[in-house]
């Protein structure tokens, strides 16, 4: 997998449109029905911090808390199977232990570099999906 440093620029600007795009978007969702119908905390968190990695910025768990609109404990639960699949990472704040960082590693800034490309993709670009054959009933011979 193509990672950060040997793939796409950290300084790509197309990319981080893309993802400030795809925020846009999950937020006009979440306003065509109720907010429970429309969520993906995971992915939110992911967006989140690759805009935050883009554009030099940290982010918290409290941060990663408030934006998923879930509460604390399934919030911390969705950031450990985060952390659990090397998507993200945890560190605790040097000047602060009270306050913990949250970063893509570099296979969640990858993946996330990776999904925005193919949720942009002009569609001639992208791969058909597959046609289900065409139903041809079958008449048995006289």
């Amino acid at each position: 997998m193509a990672t950060r440093e040997d793939a796409l620029s950290p300084s790509d600007p197309s990319l981080l449109e893309k993802a400030k795009q795809a925020r846009q978007l999950r937020a006009a969702m979440s306003k065509l029905g109720p907010r429970e119908l429309f969520v993906d905390p995971a992915w939110d968190m992911m967006l989140e911090l690759f805009i935050a990695a883009e554009q030099k910025q940290q982010l918290c768990v409290k941060d990663l808390i408030l934006l998923s609109g879930e509460s604390s404990t399934s919030a911390l639960r969705r950031i450990d199977r985060l952390q659990g699949s090397e998507l993200i990472t945890r560190q605790v704040d040097r000047t602060d232990h009270r306050r913990v960082r949250v970063a893509l590693t570099p296979q969640g800034w990858a993946s996330m570099a990776a999904m925005l490309e193919h949720l942009f993709d002009p569609p001639a670009t992208r791969e058909a999906p597959a046609r289900p054959a065409t139903f041809r009933p079958h008449h048995p011979r006289d």
